[in-house]
């Protein structure tokens, strides 16, 4: 199998196979986080693109981000060299960007829609703090987890 690249790239398909498949998911990984940023970046500056400076630079952002997203792709096809049938699935997609309400770190970044609550939220029969508790040791066994 052969594959040509439509952008410039650091190393060719034939090295790319020749790579440790731990190596390519890592990069993968790099790619991929360098591509949310990007992204998030491009968002931005498209408020300042009559400017021609910054209409310049989100025209090369963009060949970067087909650069990447090609790279990420050889990395896929040479990881399914190594056997790794799924390297093209899901598990090395783009994780889903989040909620613009999230971005301002209310919660940690966690909000009820994904039914995370924050740490400062009390747990469920968690009386630490409400005073002296009435509960027998009976009590206490019947609320455990039980497996």
């Amino acid at each position: 199998m052969d594959f040509t690249p439509c952008h410039p790239q650091p190393f060719t398909f034939q090295q790319a196979i020749s790579f440790d498949p731990e190596v390519s998911a890592d990069e993968i990984s790099r790619l991929q986080n360098s591509i949310s940023h990007l992204k998030r970046t491009q968002e931005e500056l498209q408020e300042y693109a009559e400017d021609p400076d910054i209409a310049q630079a989100i025209k090369e952002n963009n060949q970067t981000l087909a650069s990447q997203d090609e790279r990420i792709f050889m990395l896929k096809l040479a990881l399914t060299q190594h056997g790794a049938s799924n390297a093209t699935s899901a598990h090395y997609d783009l994780p889903p960007e989040p909620e613009p309400e999230s971005r301002n770190g209310r919660h940690g970044g966690f909000t009820s829609d994904n039914g995370l609550e924050p740490l400062d939220t009390p747990l469920p029969g968690d009386n630490s703090g409400l005073g002296p508790s009435n509960s027998t040791e009976e009590d206490e066994q019947e609320s455990g987890v039980h497996l």
